[in-house]
């Protein structure tokens, strides 16, 4: 791997894989030192997120995955399992009045954090998910799986995938905090999760057309992080359009002004 991989994003990275690892039973699953399983809730696992899902309908597949029985070993004390299972109340209290994201065992100063009670923190942290190849362009490898798998659920195909076609872990955003914690500032206060109205949006499109560049947005005709940025490293992509800004500075689809002017008029 090229030295690149350890610079810049090293302290990003050290939490990357670590964390991901909470998507599924995998590969990338680590135990943390000290966890120690001592029981777990009964009832049946409809019970840990029925009620979660009757106002966050769309976190049932867009958020850390549930109802799942997961590979590590988790302290149950503190992160209740039901019949084995994962469930939103496993990381979560049903108490909205507590406030703070509701997270168990908080409040956390950063809450990333609540990921390193059952995962590792050091397993990868040598590991830069924006660089998916090696110098002689041969995909990276992460416990023998190619690094894509950090973020996407199947591998993509780059030669006739587009961005509707490929399969996440979880919700973009979720996958990006892994690492990238929330940012501050105002283009992100007023960007991030933005629904955009229905002319804006077909002025985005004709934009985006004129330009030959994709732009994508998550359900709910929402902005995200990919929306404005490029995660994947330079050559990854065939399709041109989805193509534009790998590697460019701050990863932006275009630069600005230019990407502002996809969606608003001057």
């Amino acid at each position: 791997m090229s030295t690149r991989a350890y610079l810049g994003l090293q302290l990003i990275v050290l939490t990357i894989v670590s964390i991901i690892s909470l998507a599924s039973p995998c590969a990338y699953a680590n135990l943390s030192p000290g966890a120690v399983k001592t029981g777990q809730e009964t009832g049946r696992p409809e019970t840990g997120y029925l009620k979660c899902l009757r106002c966050h309908s769309d976190y049932r597949n867009n958020h850390h995955p549930i109802d799942f029985a997961p590979s590590l070993v988790i302290n149950t004390a503190v992160f209740p399992l039901y019949d084995g299972r994962m469930q939103c109340l496993t990381c979560h209290v049903p108490d909205h009045g507590k406030g703070g994201k509701l997270l168990r065992g908080g409040p956390y100063a950063d809450r990333r954090e609540i990921c390193f009670r059952c995962h590792s923190r050091d397993k990868y942290s040598g590991i830069d998910p924006h660089i998916m190849m090696d110098d002689n362009g041969v995909i990276i490898k992460v416990n023998d799986r190619p690094v894509c798998l950090i973020c996407h659920a199947r591998m993509p195909n780059p030669k006739t995938d587009r961005a509707k076609d490929v399969l996440f872990r979880a919700d973009v955003a979720f996958l990006c905090w892994r690492c990238h914690s929330l940012m501050v500032s105002p283009v992100f206060d007023q960007h991030f999760l933005a629904t955009l109205p229905a002319n804006m949006r077909n002025y985005l499109k004709k934009n985006a057309r004129t330009l030959g560049v994709t732009i994508p947005m998550v359900p709910r005709n929402r902005i995200t992080c990919s929306t404005c940025h490029d995660p994947h490293q330079k050559g990854i992509i065939v399709y041109e359009p989805s193509s534009k800004g790998a590697d460019s500075k701050d990863r932006l689809h275009l630069p600005v002004p230019d990407l502002c002017l996809v969606c608003h008029r001057m």
